[in-house]
């Protein structure tokens, strides 16, 4: 199961939009409805390197939500 459009919800949940998510991203915001539906998906090189990013990302609101 792919759970990167998942992390992308998740991600824009955490941000506040997914306008927020494309910024971090570098992609329009159309892209990443377009990810979160399930169509017209990254490569799997490209979808390891944006799940760094938003795993690091959601691990960083995570840490900053404790303090």
């Amino acid at each position: 199961m792919n759970d990167f459009p998942y992390l992308l919800v998740r991600a824009s949940r955490a941000t506040g939009t997914v306008l927020d998510v494309a910024l971090f991203l570098h992609v329009e915001p159309a892209q990443v409805y377009r990810w979160i539906a399930g169509i017209d998906l990254p490569t799997d090189e490209r979808i390891g390197e944006f799940k760094d990013r938003l795993q690091s990302l959601l691990y960083t609101n995570a840490a900053a939500v404790r303090q």
